[in-house]
């Protein structure tokens, strides 16, 4: 602990020294003065964290000098040293929170005692600063979570000014920041994270991603972990590459944990969030044919995605027939992407197995990864290298693919899967019953057995707006009830609308409604009397 004396009296403050010295080794004296003037000057260069002071000095008294030193922040604990009782000097001293005082002549057993209580003290309230710091770390990275999440759920779908509104409430720098999105698959036991849940992990991932200005990382689904890094400088596709191989020798290190991971490609602004997390998600689906434990940057599969794509128009006959349940059109639907395959001159069998995957990618991503996984066959087939790998033939891929197909419809049909013109209804009617809690979209992927992105595609194109956008508004629409027909304060009807942070809940509300609150509240009760 560092310690500065102020006395007027210099034998005090070398006798002071000495005991110190002599009785408290896990003291150290820092600084002396012999004036308040030059005490408040000390206690700003030292930063102490006790300073044992006397109260009448020359051109500044020991009570004066504190009152500047609390003005300006300090922190410092103070002890008053006096010779003399005098009830005025006690009290003001109590009104600055001084609760600790030594009489003169000082004893070293009074001294020591004091001293201990006041490092007491400080521990206590050290302790109760990183609990306050710590809750607002916690409350902080929650509402970026949030704000990201909604980023990257949306991908293409979001509008700039929507992006911007959800970086700047969770208060995620963006001037002059380049993003870029990552996606972790953890392979395998992930036992040795069951007790400790993923700080540990999350502990990694900040070390291995130093370089970078910062790391936002946060569960996204079943065993994938998201991160968004953010650096003011350009974001290097093999420095970022290299810093993922170290997290990946890390995790293995110290809790034998493998992982794949895809990587988005750096985006100037935030509203690219969400593409390079589309991108993420995209090379990391290519560890069918990459295997596991593998890294892939989508800027190493763009070119060959490219090379033969099977037609659009194609794949949406094929989702069309998986979303009618119709066995006999996805027949057809493969039959006739095969025969197109087959007039593409030289394709190789890796080219072959590409444009499998991106059939595979394009029929499976109504499902969810975790339902993927339950089911033995498509767990095997879509989700593993056994399949895809196995075939050299159009002939043998083509059969093999109208299984897969196949297992899919079998499935839909087991869960109950609703078709495609009845499923907006059933999340809207969800929605409405859970507006007040925290429905991600990753989760109400889940619930529905679709992908995010899939989900979040399909909302758009049969309601024209984005899922976060109806959300929002549904939660808006509940909020003007309340402020209309009750006497909740605002911020009980942000947190029952689902909202945590009154002053994104506030801002949302006056966008939309073009007045705040409690303006739209008076006008409420105004119009009520007319």
């Amino acid at each position: 602990m560092k310690i500065v004396l102020v006395d007027d009296e210099k034998g005090i403050v070398d006798g002071l020294t000495k005991m110190i010295g002599r009785y408290l080794p896990e003291c150290k004296v820092v600084g002396a003065a012999y004036n308040g003037a030059e005490g408040f000057r000390s206690v700003q260069q030292w930063r102490p964290d006790i300073v044992i002071t006397d109260i009448r000095m020359p051109k500044e008294d020991g009570l004066d000098m504190i009152k500047r030193l609390k003005e300006a922040g300090s922190q410092t604990k103070f002890i008053l040293l006096s010779g003399y009782a005098d009830f005025e000097y006690a009290r003001r001293g109590m009104q600055l929170g001084v609760q600790f005082y030594i009489n003169k002549p000082v004893e070293e057993e009074e001294l020591r005692d004091c001293v201990h209580r006041v490092m007491e003290a400080i521990r206590e309230d050290r302790v109760k600063r990183q609990e306050v710091d710590e809750l607002k770390q916690e409350v902080r990275s929650r509402i970026q979570e949030e704000a990201l999440r909604n980023i990257i759920e949306l991908g293409n779908e979001q509008t700039s000014d929507l992006a911007e509104e959800l970086i700047r409430s969770a208060g995620i720098p963006t001037k002059d920041t380049r993003f870029a999105s990552v996606l972790i698959e953890l392979d395998g036991s992930v036992e040795s994270l069951k007790e400790t849940g993923l700080q540990p992990l999350y502990r990694l991932m900040d070390e291995a991603l130093c370089r970078y200005k910062q790391v936002y990382r946060f569960h996204y689904s079943g065993t994938q972990i998201a991160a968004v890094v953010a650096h003011h400088g350009p974001i290097r596709c093999e420095e970022l590459i290299s810093s993922i191989h170290r997290l990946k020798e890390a995790a293995y290190r110290e809790f034998k944990l493998s992982m794949t991971v895809g990587i988005g490609t750096a985006h100037n602004r935030a509203t690219g969030i969400g593409q390079s997390f589309e991108e993420a998600q995209t090379a990391l689906s290519y560890k069918v044919i990459k295997g596991t434990d593998a890294v892939i940057p989508f800027s190493d599969i763009r070119s060959a995605e490219r090379r033969h794509p099977v037609p659009e128009s194609l794949i949406g006959a094929l989702q069309n027939g998986l979303e009618e349940l119709n066995e006999a059109e996805c027949d057809r639907v493969i039959r006739e992407i095969f025969r197109r395959l087959g007039t593409e001159p030289g394709m190789s069998p890796a080219e072959l197995q590409l444009q499998c995957l991106t059939i595979l990618l394009s029929s499976a991503r109504t499902l969810s990864f975790e339902q993927l996984q339950q089911n033995d066959f498509l767990g095997r087939h879509i989700l593993t290298l056994e399949g895809i790998s196995r075939f050299r033939t159009l002939d043998s891929l083509e059969n093999w693919m109208i299984q897969v197909m196949r297992g899919i419809l079998a499935f839909k049909r087991e869960h109950h899967i609703p078709k495609k013109k009845n499923l907006i209804a059933e999340i809207k009617e969800y929605v409405s019953k859970h507006y007040q809690e925290s429905i991600t979209l990753a989760d109400l992927a889940a619930r529905f057995y679709l992908s995010p992105i899939y989900l979040s595609q399909l909302f758009k194109q049969k309601t024209g707006d984005t899922y976060l956008s109806y959300v929002v508004q549904v939660r808006i629409d509940r909020a003007k009830e309340l402020l209309e027909n009750t006497d909740l304060k605002v911020y009980e009807i942000c947190q029952k609308v689902g909202y945590s942070d009154t002053q994104h809940f506030a801002r949302l509300f006056e966008r939309l409604t073009g007045s705040k609150p409690s303006e739209y509240r008076k006008m409420a009760q105004e119009g009520k009397r007319v």
